[in-house]
């Protein structure tokens, strides 16, 4: 994708993980693709075959993802968010809750992605970033805030690809993924990229071909 090659995970069993390889800035990068492969089976087991609710998954780890790296921090880290109790007990009736509202929370996940950061200025204790950051440069970073910039980032990133001739087709996988199941027979296994695409673009304010609007440009500082 992009010229880089796939990372490990197979986004036939993924789709979400699909969707971040196909809209991630470096190509086929776990890491900037948003590694929602995380929670559709390598930790927590939310569905992996539903398009349902990937496309805000997606854009929220790839903008969290992208303000922690460019704080220095490590990525992986971040997934200590995810309480270990629950990916130590994945029969219990507590995290088969956690996996089946995962794909529900698109339309709360979308409205935290469309607001400004300042609507969320909380810290969650399972996200130390922003009191750890706070601590080191004595700017008051909160959730909403390092939601902002890992999204500023991302779209700064957006645009010089935009600018070095990119386009929608860009932003695909290759067809044997997109057109062969991965179980034979079985349509689930394969990555229907168009719809959750489509959603993605919307949802972070790009138009129909993957470019950030103006509105989008000058919310994040950008125009």
């Amino acid at each position: 994708v992009k010229g880089l090659e796939l990372a490990a995970y197979e986004p036939r069993g993924a789709v979400g993980q699909g969707l971040g390889y196909a809209t991630a800035n470096r190509g086929g990068c776990h890491l900037n693709a948003g590694y929602l492969v995380f929670v559709e089976g390598l930790g927590l087991a939310a569905n992996p075959y539903t398009p349902r609710g990937k496309a805000a998954l997606t854009i929220v780890n790839q903008s969290l993802m992208e303000a922690i790296s460019a704080a220095g921090n490590c990525l992986f880290p971040l997934f200590s968010a995810v309480p270990g109790w629950l990916i130590s007990h994945p029969d219990s009736i507590v995290t088969k809750i956690a996996n089946a509202s995962l794909p529900l929370s698109g339309g709360l996940l979308s409205l935290f992605i469309k607001l400004p950061g300042k609507c969320a200025p909380v810290h969650l204790p399972l996200i130390p970033h922003t009191k750890a950051l706070k601590m080191v440069t004595g700017v008051n970073i909160h959730l909403g805030a390092l939601k902002d910039i890992g999204e500023r980032g991302f779209n700064l990133e957006r645009l010089f690809n935009l600018r070095m001739g990119m386009t929608l087709a860009q932003d695909g996988l290759p067809k044997r993924l997109t057109d062969e199941p991965q179980i034979p027979g079985d349509d689930r296994t394969r990555v229907k990229l168009g719809p959750m695409r489509a959603q993605y673009y919307k949802i972070r304010g790009w138009d129909a071909e993957g470019i950030p609007t103006a509105r989008k440009k000058r919310q994040l500082g950008l125009a």
